[in-house]
């Protein structure tokens, strides 16, 4: 560089994650993109890295800034098999450009990295909204996070995947997350059970009202009845449905997240908050 790396101008622009890249900066950033790539003169680069990493005052810690490409789709609604985190590789958004309605499409592989000192040539083109900018950056770390289950296993249960879809659907308001413990992770033969146990995660202020003794037990019967459907191959051993303030480090241990956060962003009750305030 010519000049001192300067993180203060990058962060009086207003770059943080979910920014949008101006003009100059696509260019920028065009120049840098790979070759399986192809970028669309109506695209959108959208920043991916941290807040912490994008105005970072070290420019040799963090010298890059990852940047995601999503097109403009013609179509006016976003599809619901691409919404909220459901597809591993795809995800579609509704947002606003100005204010027009807009649909994005993203793919999982269409992202690279930009050097982080470009960002001091002009402010972002827009921001996205927190639900959204969250919704992108938990679908991304979900790529590599995500558990793994045996294939034998989701064989067994994956016939009644929009069954599930909809039974979470239907609780969706009552459910922050639910964890599984299998039996085993290995591959087993047909004629040969998986055992299982599931806990379900309930936002502790909806455990606190005076709906949930009722809730529970519907909870518990609904999911312990789709899970007895796929016996023998699959044995249901139990549905515990508890408040995330009830729930400790050491009780799901041996347990591994169920992918079904998508759940959550439908009603946006996220996994994790758009805002850490701890001035109260």
């Amino acid at each position: 560089m010519n000049q001192p790396f300067d993180s203060d101008a990058i962060a009086k622009l207003g770059w943080r994650q979910g920014a949008i890249l101006d003009a100059k900066l696509v260019e920028s950033a065009r120049k840098h993109a790979p070759a399986t790539v192809t970028l669309g003169d109506g695209d959108w680069l959208i920043v991916t890295s941290h807040d912490c990493d994008v105005v970072n005052f070290s420019f040799t810690k963090e010298p890059v800034i990852e940047v995601a490409r999503a097109s403009v789709l013609a179509a006016k609604k976003v599809d619901k098999q691409q919404s909220s985190g459901r597809n591993p590789r795809t995800m579609q958004l509704a947002v606003k450009d100005g204010s027009e309605p807009v649909v994005l499409s993203l793919s999982v592989h269409d992202r690279w990295f930009v050097p982080r000192d470009a960002l001091v040539q002009e402010p972002p083109a827009r921001h996205l909204p927190d639900k959204e900018r969250r919704l992108i950056a938990e679908w991304l770390a979900k790529r590599y996070i995500r558990a793994a289950f045996p294939t034998a296993f989701d064989l067994r249960w994956r016939i009644k995947l929009k069954d599930w879809q909809k039974l979470l659907k239907a609780h969706s308001e009552w459910i922050q997350g639910i964890y599984l413990r299998l039996s085993t992770l290995d591959e087993l033969p047909n004629g040969t059970p998986y055992m299982c146990h599931l806990i379900v995660a309930v936002p502790h202020a909806k455990r606190a009202g005076s709906a949930w003794p009722k809730k529970r037990e519907e909870l518990e019967k609904a999911i312990e009845a789709f899970w007895n459907q796929f016996k023998p191959g699959i044995e249901c051993a139990g549905v515990e449905p508890l408040g995330t303030d009830e729930i400790t480090l050491a009780d799901i241990e041996l347990y591994q997240r169920f992918d079904a956060d998508w759940v959550s962003f439908d009603d946006d009750t996220p996994v994790t908050p758009a805002h850490a305030d701890m001035t109260a």
